[in-house]
């Protein structure tokens, strides 16, 4: 996980050079629904591999592959549906090693919270200034060019952190010389790059200076609602003091009767006072008296749970319209008349439960419904595993998967308000 441009893919494909693995790679054009993830993620992950020579590699002997799905937080809309679910399932299954590249680690694990039990974190941070200098200079050597060391200095300045940029900026000047290649350079135009919200939150957490804390909230692509709930939810966090607390609170209270102005009269103005109050008032609390660890800060509870209660509802929706579509039905009457009874049956006789998981083409997500558990638990895992081998679920399966504590006749009358 890390910003763009400071070489997390060519890591991953540099690992693959040292252990001479192949690589299959997923990038960011390729669509990313359920069945191109299961197709070529989850396939390749469980299967051997052949060299490019057609030669047998087996991973008893150390020749693997290295899946690599690049982007993996870049997941959009109908086009990408069930994508989420499909890497949760394809790490459970990997025989081979898989590398998830994503720029916002959070926006992937909110998507598919069961990612982080099956992975381990490694945060790639940007390059200073020195580091990407000490890169530049060490292609132009290798590469023979006659480029003095201020003109590397200003290129990796404009590159802003991104050293991808940094060397692309190289190799478009290389071909340059003299008065053309000074000329250039003066005309490379200055990145901007706005801070991460991590970032951001740790400079108004820790630093002394309000006007660094509001520019760091201003370059944010965030509004200032959003920006709010990320600073309540991490402020007791960091802020331990009892007095502390309480008035970078009332802060945050000050700054949300701006908000709630903006609410009922949508005049969007105010949203420059409530970002002024919220990052320079916490700011002045604050002060430097308190360290922001990197593992202090986390996703607010309330976007987490917006988001399961959006996902949960589309289920809920496609549910319907699969189970009125097989019944020659309404959807108005599979929710009240069809469905709480099938969810009633499933949680008794597993193997009905298979069948209609089978028969409807159901994915993690309306399994889940029919039991009443969450998406990533055993139980929808072996229903999705069984339907996919065609096994039936052995009774120590049945035993070990039954984690609905509900009787079937209290899910019915559950699921009844709960599809309404």
């Amino acid at each position: 996980m890390g910003p763009p441009g400071i070489g997390k893919t060519s890591a991953a494909l540099a690992l693959a050079s040292d252990y001479e693995w192949d690589v299959v790679e997923l990038n960011a054009s390729d669509q990313r629904n359920a069945e191109v993830i299961e197709r070529i993620v989850g396939h390749g992950s469980r299967a051997e591999t052949f060299s490019s020579d057609g030669s047998f590699k087996p991973a008893s002997s150390g020749r693997l592959k290295l899946i690599v799905f690049d982007e993996a937080d870049n997941l959009f809309g109908k086009e990408d549906q069930g994508g989420a679910g499909a890497i949760v399932q394809a790490l459970k299954d990997a025989e081979q090693p898989i590398v998830l590249i994503v720029n916002d680690y959070f926006e992937l694990t909110r998507r598919a919270s069961g990612i982080k039990p099956l992975t381990q974190t490694i945060r790639f941070y940007p390059p200073s200034l020195d580091d990407i200098i000490s890169v530049l200079e060490r292609i132009a050597k290798k590469e023979n060019l006659s480029i003095s060391h201020e003109l590397l200095i200003k290129i990796a300045r404009n590159a802003g952190k991104d050293i991808r940029a940094a060397v692309n900026d190289l190799q478009s000047l290389a071909s340059l010389n003299g008065n053309e290649l000074e000329r250039a350079t003066d005309t490379l135009g200055w990145r901007d790059v706005p801070p991460e919200m991590f970032d951001a939150l740790s400079i108004i957490f820790s630093s002394n200076d309000p006007l660094k804390a509001r520019m760091s909230l201003v370059s944010l692509d965030e509004t200032p609602d959003r920006m709010m709930l990320w600073i309540d939810d991490n402020l007791p966090r960091v802020i331990r003091d009892p007095a502390d607390r309480f008035n970078a609170i009332d802060f945050l209270a000050r700054a949300d009767v701006f908000l709630g102005r903006v609410s009922r009269r949508q005049y969007f103005g105010l949203w420059a006072y409530a970002t002024d109050i919220m990052s320079m008032g916490v700011t002045m609390v604050a002060r430097d008296r308190y360290k922001v660890y990197s593992d202090s800060l986390r996703f607010p509870e309330y976007l987490i749970a917006l988001s399961r209660a959006k996902a949960k509802k589309k289920a809920i929706d496609t549910f319907v319209n699969k189970t009125s579509s097989a019944f020659h039905t309404s959807p108005s009457i599979a929710r009240e008349s069809i469905i709480p009874y099938l969810r009633a049956l499933a949680i008794v006789d597993l193997k009905l439960a298979v069948d209609m998981a089978r028969e409807l083409e159901l994915d993690a997500g309306e399994v889940a419904l029919l039991f009443g558990v969450d998406p990533d638990s055993h139980i929808v895992e072996k229903v999705l595993d069984s339907v996919a081998t065609g096994s039936e679920i052995k009774i120590d399966q049945v035993d070990e998967a039954k984690e609905s504590k509900a009787k079937p006749e209290d899910l019915k009358q559950r699921s009844l308000f709960e599809f309404r």
